[in-house]
């Protein structure tokens, strides 16, 4: 979906939204139902064209729910109801989402660049031209109850509070003096979009292999995503290689003439100091970046967006104590971050490589895991239940 760049803004506004990925554009949906008056800006003329992330979990489905959007995103997504685990070669059996509580026992996915259409489609519905394509936040300076912000084409506009949803590299972050604490892990990874070709599409598969990870998930209409652990990193990944690792590891692998999408990536694990800093506030990949291992960042964001929206009605009132409910959004998403960075980091480490000697304690590892009352635990750590 494009959205024609929009012209002149206006002069000032309650809040300034940059960045309209996921948790931006859930963010201006949450506020214009709430009626709060928002401007958002995106230098991206339109939504991401990459499939990206593509694991919505059973909480965020909850969260659209109550948004009026779950049909539309089922509509379009695949229902993933089992993980099956192998090590090696062998068959360790599966595990259920059946056993979750609530309305939606699986996890959905489909490519983020529909999740951001079906997102964008709504908040043009419901706030129509309060987003402005093709243009970007730049810079901003202190006023005495204000901000006065610079986009990147020259135009300014004055806000109560900037709300940075602009990704890992966020300018208004680096605008706003706010480290980015933490660092890399050694990991590396190559992924692809292939027709799916092993006939389960409600089945995610996760191979724990001597040389490393492979998981392969389905998703969209009839794709399958392959996620293959590799030795270092590799700056231009093919569809004959990820096929070539994907059989030599599991025995099965995609056809790589039906590949639609290669990517290569690193893991890191980064927070910002703060996530709010007098009248700016972080959400998203701007506040926090966990390992894409596990699909857990994409809907982290959105839980920012929706505490920060149930207090910002608040916020504005200027009779109400501003520290302090801002401090509860710093407290509570920070905690749910880092519980999250923690449940990635597991999942890092099951990933690696192993010598042929782990080979059994593995198999015995992932079996325990598959049993009550472990299932449940592994339950939580794939599904995000319970994570805030």
């Amino acid at each position: 979906m494009a959205t024609e760049p929009k012209g002149t803004l206006p002069a000032e506004t309650d809040i300034l939204i940059a960045g309209a990925g996921p948790t931006g554009l859930l963010l201006g949906i949450l506020l214009a139902e709430k009626k709060i008056p928002f401007v958002m800006v995106e230098p991206r003329t339109q939504v991401s064209q990459h499939s990206r992330s593509i694991g919505i979990h059973p909480p965020s489905l909850q969260l659209f729910k109550e948004c009026g959007l779950s049909d539309a995103f089922l509509k379009a997504g695949n229902r993933i109801t089992t993980g099956r685990a192998f090590v090696d070669h062998s068959d360790l059996g599966t595990i259920s989402f059946s056993g979750l509580t609530g309305a939606f026992p699986f996890i959905l996915t489909l490519s983020q660049q529909i999740t951001e259409e079906i997102l964008e489609k709504r908040l043009l519905e419901i706030a129509p031209g309060q987003l402005y394509r093709g243009t970007g936040f730049e810079s901003l300076t202190k006023e005495k109850d204000r901000l006065k912000v610079t986009l990147t084409d020259g135009q300014e506009i004055r806000c109560r509070y900037l709300i940075g949803c602009d990704g890992k590299n966020s300018r208004v972050r680096e605008q706003a003096g706010i480290e980015f604490l933490g660092g890399s892990y050694p990991d590396t990874y190559i992924m692809g979009d292939f027709e799916d070709n092993l006939g389960t599409r409600e089945e995610a598969r996760v191979y724990l292999c001597r040389d490393g990870l492979v998981e392969s998930f389905p998703h969209g209409q009839n794709l399958r995503r392959w996620v293959i652990k590799t030795t270092e990193p590799v700056s231009s990944p093919d569809a004959q290689l990820i096929a070539g690792l994907a059989r030599e590891r599991t025995g099965t692998a995609p056809e790589p003439d039906t590949n639609s999408m290669l990517s290569s990536f690193g893991v890191q694990r980064l927070m910002a100091e703060s996530f709010v800093k007098g009248r700016v506030i972080l959400a998203g990949d701007a506040a926090h970046v966990v390992s894409p291992i596990g699909g857990q960042g994409m809907n982290l964001g959105w839980f920012d967006a929706q505490l920060l929206a149930g207090l910002l009605p608040d916020v504005l009132r200027p009779e109400k104590p501003l520290p302090r409910l801002l401090n509860s959004y710093e407290y509570r998403r920070r905690n749910a971050a880092y519980t999250a960075a923690e449940r990635a980091a597991f999942n890092l480490r099951m990933g690696r490589s192993f010598s042929p000697k782990i080979s059994f304690l593995k198999k015995i590892a992932v079996s325990l895991m598959l049993l009550p009352p472990l299932r449940t635990v592994l339950l939580k750590k794939f599904t995000m239940d319970g994570l805030d």
